[in-house]
């Protein structure tokens, strides 16, 4: 067994992070896991947070808006840890991990509240649209 493991973050526009680390935190549903290499293969639901990992240089951080965690063995042995999120920020400071968190969820909520006005608007539309239509019965 090796002493490392992959670490991947990856977000819809980007690879935050490729590394490999001895070890890491996230926080779950149930409670914070701590992650080794040859950990048994796990899918779970990650909420916003930060994600701590080792390095030579000591703890580095994630920040996260949502998303998932997978756990992998990979047939050579190695541990394969993916995250998959709508945003994240990596970096040495936790300060600046929260910081750049609270940034996503901000953006994130701010970006769902137009889309909830756009959909809303078109479902308006839709409905002025059926009530003004002449649909006639249209069986032979």
């Amino acid at each position: 067994m090796t002493s490392e493991m992959q670490l991947e973050v990856l977000t819809p526009d980007k690879v935050v992070l490729t590394t490999t680390t001895p070890s890491m935190q996230v926080l779950l549903p149930d409670g914070w896991w701590g992650i080794l290499p040859g950990h048994a293969p796990l899918i779970s639901f990650i909420d916003a947070g930060i994600i701590h990992y080792q390095t030579g240089d000591g703890k580095r951080y994630i920040s996260i808006y949502q998303g998932t965690v997978e756990i992998q063995k990979q047939a050579d042995g190695i541990t394969r840890v993916l995250i998959l999120t709508s945003a994240a920020e990596e970096g040495a400071d936790l300060i600046e991990a929260q910081n750049a968190l609270e940034q996503q969820a901000a953006l994130l909520a701010e970006k769902a509240k137009e889309a909830n006005m756009e959909f809303n608007q078109l479902r308006l539309s839709l409905e002025k649209s059926l009530k003004n239509a002449d649909i006639s019965d249209l069986r032979l």
